[in-house]
């Protein structure tokens, strides 16, 4: 299996967007010194692991949706056998308690502060508890990928605590301004979320997605109400004044991409709309991460 499938296989965009964003939590956490970024740092090595293990169980998962909604995913079109990915999943697992685990080592080496530090770890079980009641179907599993809104909802949660994970990574997991930042990283990815499954509706037989119980106008109006939810958490910080009104300017290519997602998401073209979610997402995440720099710089 070459490199590109692999990529593939874990969704490496999605990953990087993950690690990148538990650097964007210590940052709007105010991590400073060397040993701070470093424990931030296996956060975020933790997390690729995690997110990439969560990937490739949902693809093993997803096979015979897969061949009607995304017939090139490397499982589907032979490019990756089973036994190659369950291997590739159990060691991004490996890696993601590894990256935690050497946190916690590295935090007990430099003699800092262990029990500020211990949020982190269930963080890291309640996201390992949504993968599994999300992507198993054991006796008691509670099968979210089955039951439309609360599944996306698990899913998006996922996507805003790794937010709160990179804050926490510096003991300071209910930071106001990391919890704005990863309601809102949340509300649009479950936009997202909505309509993509919206866009899967024809491979979906086995799902009672959210589209399927209330029908693909209504979903999209759901996710649109989201999206809105989102769109007034990117302002919502700089109104209590955890970050100066003025740098509200970093937020605009965001704020531009969420209006213009919206005629693609009335329209039905879903496909177009999700990814400008996911766009719209992620330069929500590096406006938040340029006001908050201005703002450090501007404090020093």
């Amino acid at each position: 299996m070459d490199a590109s499938s692999i990529a593939k296989l874990v969704r490496l965009p999605n990953v990087l967007i993950g690690f990148f964003a538990v650097l964007l939590g210590g940052l709007l956490a105010g991590a400073s010194s060397t040993d701070q970024w470093i424990v931030v740092s296996l956060h975020s090595i933790s997390v690729a692991g995690f997110m990439s293990a969560w990937n490739v169980y949902n693809d093993l998962m997803d096979v015979e949706g897969d061949q009607i909604n995304h017939p090139n995913r490397p499982l589907v079109s032979g490019r990756t056998s089973h036994s190659t990915a369950r291997i590739i999943a159990m060691m991004s697992l490996i890696i993601s308690i590894f990256g935690l685990l050497a946190a916690a080592a590295w935090v007990s080496f430099t003699e800092g502060d262990l029990s500020a530090w211990l949020p982190s770890l269930p963080i890291w079980f309640l996201a390992l508890i949504l993968m599994i009641h999300y992507e198993f179907e054991g006796e008691h599993s509670l099968r979210l990928k089955h039951k439309g809104l609360p599944g996306n909802l698990a899913v998006s949660l996922l996507v805003g605590i790794v937010i709160v994970f990179g804050a926490a990574a510096v003991g300071d997991a209910t930071n106001p301004l990391v919890l704005c930042v990863g309601l809102s990283a949340f509300s649009i990815n479950s936009a997202r979320e909505i309509i993509k499954d919206v866009e899967d509706m024809d491979g979906d037989v086995n799902r009672e997605t959210l589209s399927m119980k209330i029908g693909s106008n209504q979903a999209r109006i759901v996710a649109w109400l989201m999206t809105l939810i989102g769109f007034g958490l990117l302002f919502l910080p700089f109104g209590l004044d955890l970050l100066p009104s003025g740098f509200l300017i970093a937020m605009v290519p965001s704020i531009l991409t969420l209006i213009a997602a919206k005629p693609h998401i009335h329209s039905g073209n879903d496909h177009s709309a999700q990814r400008m979610l996911r766009l719209a997402m992620l330069l929500g995440l590096i406006g938040f991460g340029i006001a908050s720099v201005l703002n450090d710089v501007l404090i020093q």
